[in-house]
C-alpha cells in the first residue's frame, strides 16, 4: 500500500492517514515504469510531459489541510477516529453523497473539469463493489472479503485509484478470445495468478497508486479473461506506454488551463504481472462479471456531476465573453447564452432527482437513481458538442485573434493593441487574457482531446440508448394507452417494460435462489 511519512504531533495525530502533495509526489517514485515518447521516464514528478500534472493534483492533497476546504475533503471515521480522504467515504445517507458531490466540485473548479478522472473518482468503483458485496460474498466469500480489505487500507493510504476496463483496439473481426491483446490469466500458483494482455486508456492512472482491473462479459468468453482484481501501478512487468502531450509548459496568461497540464491516457502492457490472491475480486465467476454495469452506478453518478459543474463552468465562460465585448444587447447573442445556461440547469436537475430517488442496496450503501443518471449522460454528451460551439460561436474573432504574452512587452505594440482593440469596460490584454481560457477550454489540443474522452466516457451515446431503451419502465403508461384505446395484447408478446432482463437481475434472483 502508499507508505506515507507518520506525524509524531499531538495535534496533527489524526491526520496521520491523509498525504500533503509533497507526500503524494514522494509516493510515485516507487519504481513504476512508464514510457513517453520513445523513451523510460525515470522520474514523473520532474519529467516535463508530466510534472504540471502531478504538481496540479498535488495542490488537490494539499487542499485538505487547508482550514477553508478540510471539512469537505476529509471525514473523521466514525469507528476509528481517523481522519480520511472523503474521496473513500462509503455514501450512507444523503449527506454522505452531499459530501462526496462538495468534494467533487472543488476538485473540478481546480481543474476546470478537464480532469475526467480526479483523485476522487476512482473510488466510486469500489464503493460500486461495496454496494453490491451481499452478491461477492455468496459467490466467494474469501475472495469478496478482498473488496472489503482493498477499499479500507486504501482509505487509510489516501491512496489515488484508477479504472482500467477498455480493451486495446484491434482488428475487430479477430473472435474476442482470439485476440492477442485480451487481458486473461496465463498461469494460476498457489499464492496467485499472473495476468497477460493490455488494457487501454487508462486516464490519469500513472499518476495514481492502484488500477482496479476488469474484463466484461461476452459470449463464448474464455475462462483464463474471467478476472477482476486491483494492480499497484509500480508492479513488476507492467509497462505504461504514455501517449503523446496535448499540452506544453507555456506561460500562464497564454494558457492558463493547459499551463496546468493534461489528463495524461496510458495503454498499459501486462507482461506476465502477478497478482497475489488477496488482490483478486473476482475469478472464475463469470455471472458476476455481469454486475459491472450496476458497480458503475457511483461512477457514472460522478461523471455526471462532473459535467454539471462543468456546464456551470462554460456559462461562466460565455457570460464573460459575452460582458467582454460588449455583445449582451444582441438578441441573437442572448439566446445563444440561454442554451449554455439551460444545459447546466438541466444536468443539475438530473442529478438532484437521481439523488432524491437515491436507493440502498441490501449493503446499506445509498445509491443514486441509475435511470435517471443513464439518461442524463446520454443529454450531456449529446449536447455537448453545441455547447462548445455556441461558445466559439460568441466569441467572434477573439479566439483567433490572440496574442502571446512576450508581444504585450513590447510598448509600441501594446500601446496599439490597447487602442485599436480594448474590450467593454475592460483592457485589451484583459480581454486577450479571457480568449485566451477560452482556446483552452473548446479550441485546443487539450480541449478536443477532453471531448473525445467525455464522448466515450464510460460507454458511447448508442450503447447509452440502448440501455434506456433496455430499462426505462414504461409498463403503466402502455397499459393506460391500450385501455383507453380499447385495444388487448398478450404481454408476454409485447416487449415493454424494462426491455430484457439484465446480467444484474438475473445475478441477483440466482443468488437468492440458492439462499
Amino acid at each position: 500500500m502508499v507508505q506515507q511519512k507518520q506525524s509524531t504531533s499531538d495535534g496533527q495525530r489524526a491526520d496521520k492517514y491523509l498525504m500533503t502533495g509533497e507526500q503524494y509526489r514522494a509516493s510515485l517514485r516507487d519504481g513504476r515504469r512508464i514510457v513517453h515518447s520513445g523513451a523510460e521516464v525515470p522520474d514523473m514528478t520532474t519529467h516535463p510531459a508530466f510534472r504540471r500534472t502531478v504538481d496540479n493534483i498535488a495542490a488537490l492533497y494539499d487542499l485538505q489541510f487547508d482550514p477553508a476546504y478540510r471539512d469537505t475533503l476529509t471525514f473523521t471515521d466514525p469507528d476509528s477516529g481517523d481522519r480520511l480522504s472523503t474521496g473513500w467515504l462509503v455514501p450512507r445517507s444523503h449527506e454522505d453523497l452531499e459530501k462526496r458531490r462538495a468534494t467533487l466540485r472543488i476538485s473540478t473548479l481546480h481543474t476546470l473539469g478537464m480532469y475526467g478522472r480526479p483523485p476522487d473518482y476512482g473510488s466510486t468503483i469500489c464503493m460500486g463493489y461495496l454496494s453490491l458485496l451481499d452478491l461477492f460474498e455468496a459467490t466467494d466469500p474469501k475472495l469478496a472479503s478482498n473488496i472489503r480489505t482493498f477499499v479500507t487500507n486504501a482509505a487509510r493510504g489516501n491512496a489515488m485509484c484508477a479504472d482500467v476496463l477498455a480493451e486495446p483496439q484491434s482488428d475487430r473481426m479477430v473472435p474476442n478470445n482470439e485476440k492477442p491483446g485480451r487481458l486473461r490469466v496465463v498461469e494460476e500458483r498457489k499464492d496467485g495468478v499472473a495476468i497477460y494482455g493490455g488494457k487501454a486508456v487508462g486516464s490519469l492512472a500513472a499518476a495514481g497508486h492502484y488500477m482496479t482491473i476488469a474484463n466484461l462479459l461476452f459470449s463464448d468468453m474464455d475462462p483464463a479473461c474471467n478476472i477482476w482484481c486491483q494492480v499497484p501501478v509500480n508492479v513488476k512487468n507492467l509497462t505504461l506506454v504514455s501517449r503523446e502531450s496535448v499540452t506544453t509548459d507555456s506561460s500562464r496568461e497564454d494558457h492558463p488551463v493547459d499551463s496546468f497540464g493534461d489528463e495524461f491516457d496510458t495503454f498499459f502492457i501486462f507482461d506476465k504481472v502477478f497478482v497475489p490472491w488477496e488482490n483478486i475480486f473476482v475469478y472464475n465467476q463469470d455471472k458476476l462479471l455481469g454486475l459491472y454495469y450496476p458497480v458503475c452506478a457511483l461512477a457514472h453518478w460522478h461523471i455526471l456531476t462532473r459535467l454539471w459543474y462543468r456546464a456551470e463552468i462554460f456559462a461562466g465562460l460565455a457570460q464573460a465573453i459575452v460582458d467582454a465585448l460588449g455583445t449582451a444587447g444582441i438578441p441573437g447573442v442572448r439566446m445563444a447564452l440561454t442554451e449554455v445556461f439551460a444545459y447546466a440547469a438541466t444536468l443539475k436537475a438530473f442529478i438532484l432527482a437521481a439523488e432524491r430517488e437515491a436507493k440502498y442496496t441490501k449493503t446499506g450503501v445509498l445509491v443514486p437513481n441509475s435511470g435517471l443518471i443513464t439518461a442524463g449522460r446520454l443529454h450531456s454528451l449529446e449536447h455537448y458538442p453545441r455547447v462548445m460551439q455556441v461558445i466559439r460561436d460568441i466569441s467572434g474573432q477573439g479566439l483567433v485573434s490572440r496574442f502571446p504574452e512576450a508581444t504585450w512587452r513590447i510598448p509600441a505594440v501594446a500601446e496599439k493593441l490597447e487602442e485599436f482593440t480594448a474590450g467593454h469596460g475592460i483592457s485589451a490584454r484583459d480581454k486577450n487574457r479571457i480568449f485566451n481560457l477560452a482556446w483552452d477550454l473548446v479550441c485546443g489540443s487539450h480541449a478536443s482531446r477532453v471531448a473525445l474522452f467525455e464522448h466515450l466516457n464510460a460507454a458511447p451515446p448508442a450503447w447509452i440508448r440502448e440501455e434506456i431503451y433496455r430499462s426505462y419502465d414504461r409498463t403503466e403508461a402502455l397499459k393506460l394507452i391500450r385501455q383507453r384505446a380499447g385495444v388487448s395484447v398478450d404481454e408476454p408478446a409485447a416487449a415493454t417494460a424494462a426491455g430484457a432482463r439484465s446480467s444484474f437481475d438475473l445475478v441477483r434472483k440466482e443468488t437468492e435462489r440458492k439462499r
